[in-house]
């Protein structure tokens, strides 16, 4: 499915403001998306509408396994190599098996993942509340998201 030009916009803009860790979520939710996108094309039945996905999915893969810095990244940059290889080992796999379940498995531990980095990224997203509303950062994040001041971490493409 081609986005629309308002998507587009927001896609762009959401990356702009991104911080290092908000871009690495990003591209989680696209990758993630790539992947629901193959599992509908399984059910469709559509074979190049799977491997089109699947080859974005791919190249996802790749932007997020380029920006590691294995030189001062240590041991968890060579965890994401390995977890990135996995990924793309399995979803190789479930394209040879024609296997929607394979890509289900995935999208979960990449959920985890992406779980993960907005942990990280929770603190320069409450710095960024308190410079655009002028609260305090000990405002709950529950009550900033129910008033609307924080921007969606979590968009899905």
């Amino acid at each position: 499915m081609r986005k629309s030009t308002t998507e587009l916009t927001y896609m762009r803009t959401a990356a702009q403001d991104a911080t290092p860790a908000g871009l690495v979520i990003i591209l989680y939710d696209i990758l993630v998306h790539d992947l629901e996108q193959a599992i509908a094309a399984f059910a469709d039945r559509d074979i190049e509408k799977r491997t089109t996905e699947i080859k974005h999915a791919f190249l996802v893969l790749q932007q997020l396994e380029g920006s590691l810095n294995m030189a001062d990244g240590n041991e968890p940059a060579k965890r994401l190599s390995r977890f990135y290889s996995a990924l793309r080992r399995n979803i190789l796999e479930a394209q040879i098996k024609a296997s929607p379940e394979i890509l289900r498995k995935q999208i979960e531990l990449v959920l985890d993942v992406r779980d993960a980095w907005q942990q990280v990224d929770k603190p320069n997203l409450a710095t960024e509340i308190e410079r655009s509303t002028g609260q305090p950062k000990e405002r709950s994040m529950a009550a900033a998201a129910g008033s609307g001041e924080v921007p969606s971490a979590g968009w899905t493409a």
